[in-house]
């Protein structure tokens, strides 16, 4: 119900009919992002809701006619030409839309959306063509920067982006042959810009695997995470320097989360447990410095490093001082937490021939673990759930 109730006022007060007035355009891609996520999350019906399966059925073809209105209403113009992080967010949102597609008419036996899965897999291969090739060595033994435009910047955020984007592109991206590399038919008219027919790339290239798993070893070996153990934002590069040496501290909470659904996939393609162990290691970090574990209610109302009273919270929340962008951050990480924790599968891989299967220990102890973490995101949620309006509307500070 509460999902629901979220999912409608979202729709019903902000996004008009095209797109979300007045956002930047990679918080569009974000929320439409969220909102896919929510809609798998929303597609069943829980015992005792007022909510029969038949309405939800039907809420969710009416909100995937309006997924289908943002395709045309996405402002690829000015996100393309943007910095790294922003063109990997695009990516994410429409192979979310294709993950949705296959999960939601595999449940339901139905075709919902095919006729347009070739153009959301076009348009998240041409965002992701701007930086598969920008795992720099250079400088830095590796990553990526932040903004081509400006000095080397190899933040935590575009790194991660980049980890989550390349292996959900070998997941859930189902090829694309069609050249056209440009992001919106007006593309050239507009900026004057001519560009190189976009490449053939073929469903799951283990190039792409091999991009996230180096790019997630290149993070866990250059010293991204302060004395807590929390995600700092990036390094600088000062001048004459090859080597990452000016470390920005600064800690926000998407930068803890958003590689978390990259991990749970990197685990499904290999196997390897390890991924599933830093993703839990990171998730009890950030569990920690939010003071939920503290020793009583003076100890709990302290910051913790990344909030206080088991709330999640950002530096700019409680001064109230927060940009748009900061705004947002907190439901990245709850979204890519989500996605980790969802069940291990024992019987039917992911994807058939490429993904792993965990044992039946496995995926009791992933349950168990990820059960761990329920009173702590519930305890978040009803603090979120407390800030809504009259309207609905969710509050700035939870």
């Amino acid at each position: 119900e509460k999902t629901q109730d979220a999912i409608a006022t979202l729709q019903s007060t902000f996004f008009n009919g095209t797109y979300y007035p007045g956002t930047l355009q990679w918080i569009n891609a974000l929320v439409k992002g969220t909102f896919t996520t929510g809609l798998a999350t929303y597609n069943g019906n829980i015992p005792g809701a007022q909510t029969t399966a038949a309405e939800i059925q039907n809420n969710i073809q009416k909100y995937y006619s309006q997924i289908e209105a943002y395709y045309g209403g996405e402002d690829t113009i000015q996100i393309f030409d943007a910095a790294y992080d922003d063109a990997q967010w695009v990516v994410l949102e429409w192979l979310e839309v294709i993950r949705f597609l296959a999960q939601y008419n595999a449940d339901t036996q139905s075709n919902l959306g095919q006729s347009n899965i070739a153009n959301y897999a076009h348009r998240a291969h041409i965002f992701y063509n701007i930086v598969q090739d920008k795992f720099d060595t250079s400088q830095c033994d590796g990553g990526l920067t932040w903004n081509p435009t400006l000095a080397t910047y190899k933040n935590a955020i575009t790194n991660e982006l980049f980890v989550s984007s390349s292996i959900a592109m070998y997941f859930f991206f189902p090829g694309d042959s069609n050249t056209d590399p440009y992001p919106h038919p007006d593309y050239q008219a507009q900026t004057n810009n001519t560009l190189p027919p976009l490449p053939y790339l073929a469903p799951h290239d283990p190039l792409l695997l091999q991009h996230a798993e180096e790019t997630w070893t290149w993070m866990k070996t250059h010293n991204f995470t302060n004395s807590q153990g929390l995600i700092v934002d990036g390094f600088h590069v000062s001048d004459g320097q090859s080597s990452c040496d000016e470390r920005n501290e600064m800690v926000y909470t998407y930068n803890q989360g958003v590689m978390l659904s990259g991990l749970r996939y990197l685990w499904e393609a290999t196997g390897d447990t390890t991924y599933l162990n830093d993703g839990y290691n990171l998730i009890d970090t950030v569990i920690r410095a939010t003071g939920w574990s503290a020793h009583g209610y003076a100890q709990a109302g302290e910051w913790a490093g990344l909030g206080r009273n088991g709330i999640l919270e950002d530096y700019c929340d409680a001064p109230a001082n927060c940009s748009q962008d900061n705004l947002i951050f907190k439901g990245a990480y709850f979204e890519s937490m989500d996605i980790f924790c969802n069940a291990l599968p024992t019987a039917t891989p992911m994807v058939a021939g490429i993904s792993k299967l965990a044992s039946s220990d496995l995926a009791e102890q992933h349950y168990t673990k990820c059960s761990s973490y329920s009173p702590w995101v519930q305890h978040n949620a009803w603090a979120a759930l407390s800030t809504r309006n009259n309207s609905g509307v969710f509050g700035e500070w939870w």
